[in-house]
């Protein structure tokens, strides 16, 4: 990241074990920005809490004897925190002068980059109205190989991008116009396939007569899933009124192969997905009813495991009695799954201020493993999550010092969380200019590499072009 080193300071996060909204939208006023800055922090292994004392009675022998002293347990060696190595990489600003945002941000063979955007001008192509879909592809040094913008007279924004193991790039999100076929009402939810040199291959479009919206796009070996949330009724025999999630499978001709809500009789919304260990899918979102045990209260996170002819594994829901909700979704350490989120209370410890970053881990059967939780006075927000090596890498964003004291440089910043695989804090990167900068979409290379990608309302490595631009990159750890 081509950003100075602020300093280094102390933060306080929390990991703990189990206990038996849509996309945030970026303000459209433009702000005076400040140079490009990081701030970094690094956390040293919390000292374990000692166990607590027992009481040992024994029987006594019939003369009266002193029982002897138990002798002391030794103490449990202090698990070895690893080392998060130096990071090398780049970042890249473009943008035009409305309005270009993006969440969505796929590693692609040979360590290439493939990001998907909404733009509301002409970015590689005149704006053929509102949003449109911007989607381009970087060498892992950060040379362009490719970019194309496609759309319609109505807004066509992706919000999931993924690279299949062929090469192939899927690409989904929603549309209120006749970016397929004809919409059948209000947003209608697209997918569509691309080869490795960004040309279209095909294009879906499904929905109902009222609002349905593709959020996240999980490629596999012979096509891809795209999850979201939907008002309609996609599927009669699995819809449960209102609002709930869905799931569609898709071969990579394009043809359909399954479709199913995830809810209950009250509002929810599916977002985040990523791949099973069997080829099926992991899903996350949030829920106001009983979908797995009991409501905690407001928006409870759920997590559920689709089998690969779309039959529902299991679900798990938890949360408190304050708002909780995820979208990111990540494959974690031995298959399991990892999700990033927020929420206003103390899920996995106390809560900071006014919305705080969560992490949860799962194992590949549902059952928790830890939940890490951080924030600030502020609004704190988790975007997304990956394992890369020893380390959980989550994107995010903060109103305030998530860094420590002093770390803030504009309304929000950028975040980007380093945990271990035991749900430890390792590092916490905040960085940004004086505006409003975001980092929302996250993934892995094959080599371990990390890409990134975001918005920003100010000028971090050039000068912004007007609106928010999009802002993305690359992260070597280590040689």
């Amino acid at each position: 990241m081509a950003a100075a080193v602020a300093g280094a300071v102390l933060v306080a996060g929390a990991c703990s074990q189990p206990n038996a909204e849509d996309q945030a939208a970026p303000p459209e006023t433009t702000v005076t920005t400040a140079a490009p800055d990081i701030t970094t922090t690094t956390a040293e292994q919390a000292e374990p809490e000692p166990a607590p004392e027992t009481t040992t009675t024994t029987a006594a022998p019939a003369t009266s004897t002193e029982p002897a002293e138990p002798e002391a347990a030794p103490e449990a060696p202090e698990p070895a925190m690893p080392e998060l190595p130096e990071r090398s990489g780049w970042s890249i600003q473009i943008g035009t002068e409305d309005a270009d945002t993006t969440y969505g941000v796929s590693a692609a063979p040979g360590g290439d980059l493939v990001v998907a955007a909404a733009t509301q001008g002409s970015l590689a192509g005149d704006n053929q109205g509102q949003r449109d879909v911007y989607l381009a592809r970087y060498t892992p040094s950060g040379e362009l190989r490719w970019s194309i913008q496609t759309g319609g007279p109505m807004n066509d924004s992706p919000l999931g991008v993924s690279v299949a193991p062929d090469g192939s790039i899927y690409v989904g999100g929603f549309t209120d116009g006749d970016f397929a076929s004809s919409n059948q009402g209000s947003a209608d939810v697209w997918l569509a396939r691309f080869d490795a040199d960004g040309n279209e291959l095909w294009r879906r479009q499904f929905g109902g007569p009222a609002w349905d919206r593709g959020f996240d796009v999980t490629a596999f070996d012979g096509g891809a899933y795209i999850t979201g949330y939907t008002a309609s009724t996609l599927d009669p025999e699995t819809d449960l009124g209102g609002f709930d999630g869905f799931a569609a499978r898709y071969d990579a001709e394009g043809n359909q192969q399954w479709i199913r809500h995830i809810g209950t009789d009250a509002t929810d919304w599916g977002q985040g997905s990523a791949l099973a260990p069997d080829g099926g899918l992991y899903m996350t979102g949030y829920t106001e009813g009983a979908l797995s045990g009991s409501h905690a209260g407001d928006k409870d996170v759920f997590a559920v495991r689709i089998n690969v002819d779309g039959s529902l594994a299991w679900a798990t829901q938890l949360g408190t009695a304050a708002l909780d909700w995820t979208q990111g979704v990540g494959a974690g350490p031995e298959g399991g799954m990892l999700i990033a989120g927020s929420t206003e209370g103390a899920l996995a410890a106390a809560h900071a201020g006014e919305r705080d970053m969560l992490v949860v881990s799962l194992d590949a059967s549902g059952n928790e493993h830890w939940r890490w939780q951080a924030g600030t006075e502020g609004m704190d927000t988790a975007f997304e999550v990956r394992q890369t090596g020893e380390f959980i890498v989550v994107t995010g964003t903060t109103a305030g010092s998530l860094a420590g004291a002093g770390a803030a440089l504009g309304e929000r910043d950028a975040v980007l969380v380093w945990l271990d695989l035991a749900g430890n804090l390792v590092e916490m990167e905040q960085f940004g200019t004086g505006a409003v900068d975001d980092a929302t979409g996250v993934d892995v290379s094959a080599d371990g590499s990390v890409v990134w990608s975001g918005y920003t309302y100010g000028s971090f490595e050039d000068a912004g072009a007007g609106g928010a631009d999009l802002l993305f990159g690359r992260l070597e750890l280590g040689s």
